[in-house]
């Protein structure tokens, strides 16, 4: 009979180097991505609202395919389906007020954070490439700023098509950080202790080479996600808050300035 309970000590330890590893490699495949193929695709006519979304969603859906592959596997090595492997525990009400709460609180510090990445770029002379979207440069404003700036070469207004293929992107970048990131690797750090969600929290924030000038915000982000996942022992929150933050951030302002 398959047992649908999911002890995190009974799945294989990663080593430090492991570890690193597993971080190293997908990070390896979104440099190489955002700093060699999408400036291509860019200098080659492609608007940044366009190709950026493409070069992303290609790249996880690699990542989530990979994940469920890995999560498949050690289920079946576990006897354990691969739900209960993805760690979709469900929570009760009271839980659910609990983790979320968490995650409000964690959303307020982002924001906090947020404001740093300007004097963070400052400091260490970061710049953002222009083939990155408006929403990824913290210097830019997108009430104010000039079309042209938010949008080369793609007009805003009524491109509505931009928005499937925005939500497809986010949902995709969802699924990986959740499902490797997170359940994948996080229950294989569990012999740490609390040293195993901080350094999850500290490397995934690290995995983002290809945007290091978001940094501080990126690793708060990750250190509260990673802190209600090893807490709840459960998908469910840290989906849902990176859900309703993700399209609140990205799509609705996309969104907005379509239809300004």
């Amino acid at each position: 009979m398959e047992n649908n309970v999911f002890d995190w000590g009974q799945t294989r330890q990663l080593t430090p180097v492991q570890f690193l590893l597993a971080i190293f490699i997908p990070s390896s495949v979104g440099l190489v991505g955002f700093r060699f193929v999408l400036p291509k695709l860019v200098d080659g006519g492609m608007p940044v609202l366009i190709a950026w979304p493409t070069v992303a969603s290609v790249m996880l859906l690699g990542f989530v395919v990979a994940a469920v592959i890995l999560l498949k596997k050690e289920a079946d090595q576990l006897g354990i389906s691969i739900w209960t492997r993805m760690c979709m525990r469900r929570l009760t009400g009271r839980e659910w007020m609990l983790y979320l709460g968490m995650g409000v609180v964690g959303l307020v510090l982002v924001m906090a954070a947020q404001k740093l990445a300007v004097p963070f770029m400052a400091l260490f002379h970061l710049t953002v490439p222009d083939y990155m979207p408006f929403f990824l440069n913290p210097t830019i404003d997108p009430m104010t700023a000039d079309p042209e700036v938010l949008s080369p070469g793609l007009p805003l207004k009524d491109a509505f098509y931009l928005l499937p293929l925005m939500a497809v992107t986010l949902l995709l970048n969802i699924l990986t950080e959740e499902l490797y990131f997170r359940a994948w690797i996080l229950p294989k750090l569990s012999r740490y202790g609390n040293l195993g969600w901080i350094a999850n929290g500290v490397f995934f924030a690290l995995y983002h080479t290809f945007q290091l000038w978001l940094l501080p915000l990126l690793l708060v982000a990750s250190l509260v996600f990673a802190y209600i996942f090893y807490r709840s022992k459960s998908i469910w929150p840290s989906f849902a808050i990176h859900f309703v933050f993700n399209f609140l951030v990205v799509l609705l302002s996309v969104l907005m300035l379509i239809t300004m």
